[in-house]
């Protein structure tokens, strides 16, 4: 066991230089501080120490995540945890966490999210006014959850309210791949999830921070870890997913540039997309996405730039839906 622990530590100091330098830019946590509690919560269980040192590499990127993002792990704030889940050690960021980040980077004052029960009184009082949310907290009794919500105050003092239903907040819940496994969170902090969910969804709606935009993109990147380690698909996964799949059916060049620009990728999550492109494929695959391309832009200055007549010819050798993607240019 000894053994084991000191494995599991040096797994944890080896990327001390890194995750300093990740911290830079924010300064919002010291990193001797949140290795001796990334140490203390992998030692809290058997599961967390055989998976800690089964997948080491898990525990080094969740080092790394919570550096970047500047989140604590310290039990009293309750903000973040490193749990054990699919055979790897992930930093799970709570609900209380992403408000805490939204506070620190200027986007909100404060904020709250409650669930609500089938006994409770919920009325919403209409734009800039936080709802009426009446419930005794000491009854046994309040019924079924039918709801949740999340409501801020902007740094202008407007309030901002997002709800969800029971029923909206299956269909996220059904988006996880690991909805049916014993490990999901879905499963052993249901209460948690719905507050975690609506934050997610209210956040869209919140300023963006006038801080740096690395501080700003602290956030982001905290909803980012927290859809892919509950399995919850990403923007880049349905990206890399829909451009296989219509190369598999050997659709057109240009249609398969026009569906991964819009998707509005930034340079990493374009870099991920095209580094997991099928072995034996991704040449052929870039290839294609570099031709649809050029025609994209071709098709663009034909429209802008030249006559009528010509534009028509060109428009001639073109499928419907090749078509549509080249009269978004009109």
């Amino acid at each position: 066991m000894s053994n084991q622990m000191s494995v599991i530590e040096n797994n944890v100091l080896c990327v001390t230089e890194q995750a300093i330098s990740l911290s830079e830019s924010h300064k919002a946590i010291s990193i001797p501080a949140e290795q001796n509690y990334a140490i203390q919560q992998l030692y809290k269980n058997d599961l967390a120490i055989k998976t800690a040192n089964n997948n080491p590499v898990s525990v080094q990127n969740a080092i790394l995540n919570l550096s970047s993002i500047g989140i604590s792990l310290n039990p009293a704030l309750k903000h973040a945890y490193l749990v054990p889940r699919d055979g790897s050690i992930c930093l799970d960021v709570s609900y209380m966490g992403l408000m805490h980040l939204a506070q620190e980077i200027g986007s909100i004052e404060w904020g709250q999210a409650k669930i609500v029960y089938a006994n409770d009184t919920y009325e919403n009082q209409g734009l800039n006014k936080e709802p009426l949310h009446k419930y005794n907290s000491f009854s046994k009794d309040r019924g079924e959850k039918v709801g949740v919500y999340c409501t801020v105050k902007l740094p202008a003092g407007d309030f901002l309210t997002e709800e969800m239903s029971a029923e909206e907040i299956a269909v996220v819940r059904n988006t996880s791949k690991s909805k049916n496994s014993s490990y999901s969170p879905w499963n052993t902090f249901e209460t948690e999830m719905w507050r975690k969910s609506v934050v997610k969804r209210a956040s869209k709606y919140w300023p963006k921070s006038n801080s740096s935009k690395e501080n700003g993109n602290r956030f982001d990147n905290a909803v980012q870890v927290i859809n892919e380690h509950e399995g919850l698909s990403t923007k880049k996964e349905d990206a890399l997913k829909e451009i296989v799949t219509m190369y598999e059916c050997l659709e057109s060049p240009l249609v398969m540039f026009d569906f991964a620009n819009s998707m509005d990728l930034d340079e990493q999550e374009k870099q991920w997309v095209y580094g997991n492109f099928p072995k034996g494929h991704k040449t052929k695959i870039a290839a294609m996405l570099k031709e649809g391309r050029d025609s994209y832009y071709e098709y663009k200055r034909i429209i802008e730039n030249e006559s009528q007549e010509y534009i028509n010819e060109c428009l001639a050798e073109l499928s419907e839906k090749e078509l549509n993607v080249v009269n978004q240019f009109n």
